[in-house]
């Protein structure tokens, strides 16, 4: 996981490379060694395509279902997989402890655990 978040701290976000979704992805696999990122990299390749990806599912968090399978109830723990509110704008990231790591515009942003509207138990 941290490995992964080190790589990530300072790279620019990317639809269909490096967006949030792929962000997540990545850690997950380097945890439990799945391939979410070569199934999800395989639906989507930038804003437009992803954004009809989502509306496919319905929303952002049954997008993720989709691949994590059913949010879970409780407070998130570290290597979670979590949706944030992020002022409006949602957002998936991984549970660092007591932030949240996202992908924002010119590499990692960490959001407080508080923002977290939905988790994933990873």
């Amino acid at each position: 996981m941290w490995a992964q978040v080190a790589e990530h701290s300072d790279a620019p976000f990317a639809w269909g490379l490096n967006d949030c979704c792929l962000f997540v992805a990545r850690v997950i696999d380097a945890m439990t060694e799945t391939s979410h990122e070569l199934d999800l990299a395989s639906q989507y390749t930038d804003e437009a395509t992803a954004m009809t990806y989502i509306a496919s599912h319905g929303s952002l968090e049954a997008a993720v279902s989709f691949h994590l399978g059913n949010p879970s109830s409780g407070r998130a723990q570290r290597g979670d997989a979590v949706m944030c509110a992020n002022n409006g704008n949602p957002c998936v990231g991984i549970c660092v402890g007591g932030n949240v790591a996202c992908m924002g515009q010119n590499g990692l942003v960490f959001l407080p655990r508080q923002d977290i509207t939905t988790r994933w138990e990873i």
